[in-house]
C-alpha cells in the first residue's frame, strides 16, 4: 500500500513538472540562462529578425550594422509599422532619419562602429 502511495505521489509530481514545461517552458530557459544569457539572446534574436526585414526588402536601414530603433517601435521613420525601416527614403527626399541613425551618421560622432552609406537616389 505503501508503494502505492508512493508512486502516486511521485507521478503526480512528474505530470505537474511536465506540464510546467510543456506550458511555461521560457520561464524555466531563461532561469538557467542568467541574465547576461537572455541579453545575448534577446540581442541576437533582434539581430535576426532584423536581418530576416532586410531581405523581404521591409528593412532599408541607411547604417550598417542597421538601427533598431525603427524594429522595436512604431515611428514616422517607418511609418507607423514596427519591424519595418524606409530611413533611405527620407534620406533620399532630403529629410533627416531616425535620430539613432543620424547619430551614426553623424561625422562628429565618436561611435567606431558607424559608417556613412551611400543612398542610391535613382532607385
Amino acid at each position: 500500500m505503501k508503494n502505492q502511495i508512493f508512486l502516486l505521489i511521485i507521478s503526480v509530481i512528474a505530470i505537474s513538472l511536465l506540464t510546467l514545461l510543456l506550458f511555461f517552458p521560457n520561464f524555466f530557459l531563461y532561469r538557467l540562462m542568467g541574465t547576461e544569457g537572455i541579453h545575448k539572446f534577446m540581442t541576437e534574436t533582434r539581430d535576426y529578425g532584423i536581418h530576416m526585414a532586410q531581405e523581404r526588402g521591409e528593412y532599408r536601414c541607411c547604417i550598417e550594422p542597421a538601427c533598431t530603433m525603427c524594429y522595436f517601435e512604431a515611428n514616422k521613420w517607418n511609418y507607423g509599422k514596427a519591424g519595418t525601416c524606409v530611413c533611405d527614403d527620407f534620406i533620399a527626399r532630403g529629410e533627416e532619419p531616425c535620430p539613432q541613425c543620424v547619430n551614426a551618421l553623424d561625422c562628429s560622432s565618436t561611435s567606431e562602429n558607424s559608417e556613412i552609406c551611400t543612398i542610391d537616389l535613382n532607385e
